[in-house]
């Protein structure tokens, strides 16, 4: 059986900023785990996760938002009709990816656990500034914050939300 994972990309408008995707930023240690995070630094989408036994994607986005993301957002999603973005089937994965576009003032709502990280805001015209965060060590990770580094397949998803919603 492949390995099935979902993610989710959260934009927002941001006043002076313009339309925004909302990215995790990782940090430095997995409490999960136990052990140091891998590409430290390094952005993802707003929340993602593997599913679990014969969950559904969309059942398992709300999972992973709730769990990563906090009780009071996952209410928020519940309102909100996410789009599929993206979904990849690659040797022995699968890939699906939503987007959500929310009001700025529901971001409050996030609350993240002391091990995830912290939240990103990238513009769209930052986008082709993106770099493959393989090109990084995995134990050092991202050197320098001003470098967005993502797995392509999550920026191609950031890519096609950003068409979705602008």
């Amino acid at each position: 059986m492949s390995e099935r994972s979902v993610g989710l990309i959260v934009l927002t408008e941001i006043p002076g900023m313009g339309i925004c995707a909302v990215l995790r930023e990782r940090g430095y240690f997995n409490f999960e785990k136990m052990q140091p995070e891998s590409w430290p630094g390094a952005c993802q989408v707003t929340a993602h996760g593997k599913l679990e036994g014969g969950e559904r994607f969309y059942l398992a986005i709300h999972r992973e938002v709730e769990e990563e993301l906090g009780e009071k957002f996952a209410r928020i999603f519940l309102t909100s009709s996410p789009f599929e973005v993206l979904r990849l089937q690659k040797k022995n994965k699968e890939i699906v990816i939503f987007a959500i576009k929310i009001d700025h003032t529901f971001l409050i709502a996030i609350r993240l656990e002391p091990g995830s990280g912290t939240l990103r805001f990238l513009q769209k015209h930052k986008v082709d500034d993106i770099v493959d965060v393989t090109s990084f060590n995995k134990t050092e990770g991202i050197p320098d914050r001003k470098t967005v580094a993502m797995f392509p397949d999550e920026k191609e998803a950031v890519v096609k939300a950003f068409a979705l919603f602008s």
